[in-house]
C-alpha cells in the first residue's frame, strides 16, 4: 500500500472517530482500550510518522543548506536570503517575539496535522464531488474543458491565469453550493440573544447547516440544479449569509482563499488532461461526519483528453 493510500485511509478513521466522540454523551478516554480507541491511535501514530518524517527531513536539508552557506541565520534574515520555500519553511523560520524560539517538532506537528485535515481533506472532497457533478452535466464539462484550452494552451496554469478561468472558479462555486464539505459548523452564544423570535440562552451551541442553507429555494432559483452561472452575478446582490462554504463573520476560514486557489488550479489542471466519468449504475451516498464526503468514495474512469 502506498502513503498517500496508507495516509487516506488513516485520515477516514480519524474523522469517523472524531465525529463519533464529539456527538457522544460520554466519550471513551483514550487510554480504554476498546476497538474504536484503538483503531484511532493507531492511524493517529500512522499519520504521525508520516508527519514527523517530514518534519525531519525538512530540518536535515535546512541543515545542509544552512552549514554551506557561511551567513548566521540573522543575516540572511536581513539580506531576504534565508531558506523560505515553502509553508512549512516558513513554519521553521518563525520565531516566538518573547523569547525568539522557534517551534518544537510537536509545534510543528500540530500545524501540519491541522493543515492536512482542515485543507487538503476539505478540497479534495470539494473536487470529488465537482468531477461528480461535471461527469453527470457534459455540456458544462465542454464549456470547462473550452475555457482551460484557450487560457492555458497546453501549458500548466499559473495564478495569473486564475482571474481568466472564471468558469473554473464558478464551477467550483456551484459544486460547493450543493456540496459544502463544511457542511455544518457551529457557534456558541456569547450572551441571550433571539433569533426570529427564538430564545438562544448564553452558553447554548448553535449548528448551521450550509448544505441546506445552500438549497434554500428563498435564496436560489431551482437550488437543486447544477448551475454554475448563477455566480456570474455580483456576491454583494446576495442576500448576506446565505452562502457560507468557508463560514461567515470573523470566524470565517483563514484559508478559504488558498483553498480556491488550489482547486482551481488542480481543476483546472485535470481537466486540462483528463476526462473524468462516472462508472455505469454508480451511485453517491452522502457520508456527513466532520466534513461531507461521498460514502465509500467513488468510482470514475479516467479518459485521456482527445481519445
Amino acid at each position: 500500500m502506498g502513503e498517500a493510500e496508507t495516509t487516506g485511509k488513516a485520515l477516514t478513521v480519524a474523522m469517523y472517530f472524531a465525529n463519533e466522540y464529539a456527538e457522544s454523551l460520554v466519550p471513551m478516554p483514550l487510554w480504554v482500550p476498546t476497538r474504536k480507541n484503538r483503531s484511532f491511535l493507531k492511524a493517529r501514530a500512522s499519520l504521525d510518522q508520516m508527519v514527523f518524517r517530514i518534519i525531519a527531513e525538512r530540518r536535515a536539508r535546512r541543515a545542509a543548506e544552512d552549514a554551506s552557506d557561511p551567513k548566521s541565520p540573522e543575516n540572511k534574515a536581513k539580506s531576504g536570503s534565508s531558506n523560505k520555500g515553502d509553508l512549512l519553511d516558513m513554519l521553521m523560520e518563525a520565531r516566538d517575539e518573547e523569547t525568539g524560539e522557534g517551534m518544537s517538532d510537536r509545534q510543528l506537528r500540530d500545524e501540519v496535522m491541522t493543515l492536512i485535515l482542515a485543507g487538503h481533506e476539505t478540497t479534495a472532497n470539494a473536487l470529488t464531488f465537482t468531477f461528480y457533478l461535471l461527469s453527470k452535466h457534459p455540456d458544462v464539462m465542454r464549456r470547462l474543458a473550452k475555457e482551460v484550452d484557450d487560457v492555458l494552451g497546453g501549458r500548466s496554469p499559473q495564478l495569473a491565469d486564475l482571474p481568466k478561468l472564471s468558469l473554473t472558479k464558478r464551477v467550483l462555486e456551484e459544486s460547493m453550493r450543493l456540496y459544502p464539505p463544511a457542511w455544518m459548523f457551529e457557534r456558541q452564544a456569547l450572551e441571550d440573544d433571539e433569533i426570529n423570535g427564538f430564545h438562544v440562552a448564553k452558553g447554548s451551541v448553535i449548528g448551521v447547516c450550509t448544505y441546506v442553507l445552500h438549497r434554500d429555494p428563498d435564496n436560489f432559483e431551482n437550488p437543486e440544479g447544477f448551475d454554475p452561472d448563477r455566480f456570474l452575478t455580483d456576491p454583494k446582490d446576495r442576500a448576506k449569509y446565505t452562502y457560507l462554504p468557508f463560514g461567515g463573520g470573523t470566524r470565517v476560514c483563514i484559508g478559504n482563499a488558498f483553498a480556491m486557489m488550489e482547486a482551481q488550479i488542480v481543476l483546472a489542471k485535470i481537466v486540462q488532461s483528463y476526462r473524468l466519468d462516472l462508472l455505469p449504475h454508480t451511485v453517491m451516498k452522502l457520508d456527513p461526519v466532520v466534513t461531507l464526503r461521498p460514502r465509500g468514495g467513488l468510482k470514475m474512469k479516467m479518459t485521456p483528453r482527445g481519445l
